[in-house]
């Protein structure tokens, strides 16, 4: 073989280690990035989850709502006290839900977050948000979907999921791969 076709396929096959390289570390640095946006967005979101007046609301919600009011009169039928404490509790997690729908936040992390909150806020609405489905009458069947959505996903996620992770991540750790 001469020299010119060594150095050829030498050369091409540098430029295909340098194009596999760049592919492989680009796709490394969006995923990297895709992360850092979720985390940026978690944390702007829990901010207000250590408001003492947001789990004012939430125990509201969790222990008073359906105790103390008939779902008869769906979402916009409640007292002011209860109305204000639905929008401030619900909508909070149908934003982390609708982010997650479109891709935003990683439905996974919020999930493992929230998920004993995300069940306890939807099994006390839901009576009052079918009541408003209904009331609402054509078209009303989406109201409040992503977050009917997101207790759906978080019911079907194990209780033991973030000890899981925990340990997970610790054996990682042993074995040098994080």
């Amino acid at each position: 073989m001469d020299s010119s076709v060594v150095f050829n396929i030498v050369t091409t096959a540098i430029a295909v280690v340098a194009v596999v390289t760049s592919v492989v570390f680009s796709a490394r640095q969006t995923r990297t990035a895709k992360h850092a946006n979720h985390i940026s967005v978690m944390i702007d979101l829990l901010a207000e989850f250590r408001s003492v007046e947001f789990h004012g609301h939430h125990d509201y919600v969790t222990l008073r709502l359906g105790a103390e009011n008939d779902p008869a009169a769906g979402v916009r039928g409640l007292p002011d006290e209860a109305r204000t404490s639905f929008y401030s509790v619900v909508y909070y997690y149908q934003s982390f839900a609708n982010l997650a729908v479109f891709g935003l936040l990683d439905e996974t992390l919020l999930v493992t977050v929230l998920r004993t909150r995300i069940l306890s806020v939807w099994e006390a609405i839901r009576p009052f948000v079918a009541r408003e489905r209904e009331l609402r009458g054509p078209g009303g069947g989406n109201y409040l979907s992503s977050f009917e959505e997101l207790a759906r996903l978080a019911a079907q996620l194990p209780p033991d999921h973030v000890r899981e992770r925990i340990a997970e991540i610790r054996r990682r750790r042993e074995r040098g791969l994080t």
